[in-house]
């Protein structure tokens, strides 16, 4: 804003030229209005006093000099080009005062936006600003703004939505009948939550009555099987539980470290045991209720090493003080374990 009156330099100088013409045309008027007086003073004598003979050579003579005078006026280059002079005159005066009052105008804005700063003291902070960040925080906040539209844009047509939905409801009862609907909604779930703790805690309680009956009062067959079991497979498994709770009911054996063990996921060894205990559990079961028969065992242990043979062979021992076992094999190496369980009872027959 201060460089402005220096940039129309030549405007002013413009403006100073058409001065000097217009004072120049002033001296000009003032020269015809001295000839036109001095023509009065030489005209006036000679009308009041015609008695002198040679005072009309006299008027004529200066009447004469005078007209040369106004011809030379009205020969010189000012007098002709004076109109266009003043015209260009006024023109440039008048931007001059277009030019001041604008000046004027910039400076209170420059001030009434400067938070109280005289102009120096906002013309020093601009020289020490950096216009290049000034420019990115400009940006910066230009993207804020349009931000800010579009946020206010979204609320604007969130708060029409409310207001349509607003004016929806009217004075109409539908917000009573609503919140009646909603009260008793409350009263149901109340006593529907009830219901379910109740439901939830006897169904909790039952399931622990069955699960601790069925750890007292496991069934003989499934409780003798896990003994022999656990015999079989020296003490890897302590016995033998029925998972109630899946579909299918799994049988899954139990080791000594808590961890239960699925069929799936023992050895062939380890299922070959699980189902001799079984069905030993099942014979002596048996054999309590009718006549004991012989039990007679073909290659029951082909797929034992000798420890498995060995409580296998304990296994059969128990069940040998209920009915005769015999025990037939093609492999010799299994007499010692049977002579070193049996003792002298046992009565090995070669074929």
């Amino acid at each position: 804003l201060q460089k402005k009156p220096d940039d129309n330099l030549a405007e002013w100088a413009q403006v100073d030229d058409a001065k000097r013409a217009f004072k120049q045309i002033q001296n000009t008027g003032t020269d015809y209005h001295e000839n036109l007086a001095g023509i009065a003073d030489d005209v006036h004598p000679f009308l009041l006093s015609s008695a002198q003979p040679n005072r009309m050579e006299q008027v004529t003579s200066s009447l004469e000099k005078r007209a040369q005078a106004f011809e030379k006026i009205a020969q010189s280059e000012t007098i002709a080009d004076t109109p266009a002079l003043l015209n260009e005159a006024i023109s440039r005066s008048d931007e001059q005062r277009r030019l001041n009052t604008a000046l004027t105008q910039a400076k209170a804005s420059l001030l009434n936006g400067g938070d109280g700063l005289t102009r120096e003291q906002l013309e020093a902070e601009i020289d020490a600003a950096d216009l290049i960040q000034l420019a990115a925080e400009l940006t910066h906040i230009n993207d804020e703004i349009a931000d800010a539209v579009l946020q206010q844009t979204t609320l604007s047509a969130d708060h029409a939505n409310a207001l349509r939905a607003l004016s929806e409801i009217g004075g109409s009862d539908a917000a009573t009948l609503a919140e009646a609907q909603r009260q008793e909604a409350i009263a149901q779930m109340s006593d529907v939550a009830e219901r379910y703790v109740k439901v939830c805690t006897a169904g909790r309680l039952l399931r622990w009555s069955i699960d601790r009956y069925r750890e007292e009062k496991q069934g003989p067959l499934l409780q003798r099987a896990g003994a022999i079991f656990s015999t079989l497979t020296s003490g890897s498994f302590s016995k033998l539980i029925v998972d109630f709770e899946r579909q299918p009911m799994v049988l899954e054996g139990l080791r000594s470290d808590g961890k239960l063990v699925g069929i799936s996921g023992m050895s062939d060894g380890t299922r070959d045991q699980l189902y001799l205990a079984l069905r030993l559990a099942a014979l002596e079961m048996h054999l309590e209720q009718a006549m004991p028969l012989p039990f007679i065992a073909d290659d029951l242990f082909i797929n034992y090493d000798d420890v498995r043979s060995k409580a296998g062979f304990e296994a059969l021992k128990a069940l040998s003080e209920q009915t005769q076992v015999i025990f037939l094999s093609h492999h010799d190496h299994l007499i010692p374990l049977v002579q070193e369980v049996f003792g002298k009872q046992v009565n090995v027959v070669w074929l």
